[in-house]
């Protein structure tokens, strides 16, 4: 409406018009940025708590087999703390 009523104004309105799509794909970019950096750090963080458990399975059945606490922290690398709750 404006360009219209004011022709020297149809060239700035272009350009604003331009730089809000800009500032829209800059912000679909960042977001869909944003949602692969959390995809790959719950991946990394599913699969270090993978290895925990599967840590706590082996310290489970050394103990079963009559291993000492020390013997478990050696093989596992778990903590003297994190073998005493089990």
């Amino acid at each position: 409406m404006l360009a219209k009523k004011y022709p020297q104004l149809k060239k700035p309105i272009k350009c604003t018009k331009r730089m809000g799509l800009l500032e829209s794909i800059r912000d679909y970019q960042f977001h869909r940025n944003l949602a692969r950096e959390d995809e790959i750090c719950l991946h990394l963080q599913w699969k270090e708590d993978g290895k925990a458990e599967e840590k706590l399975a082996i310290a489970r059945n050394l103990f079963a087999e009559g291993s000492t606490p020390e013997f478990v922290q050696k093989i596992t690398g778990l903590s003297l703390e994190e073998i005493a709750r089990l």
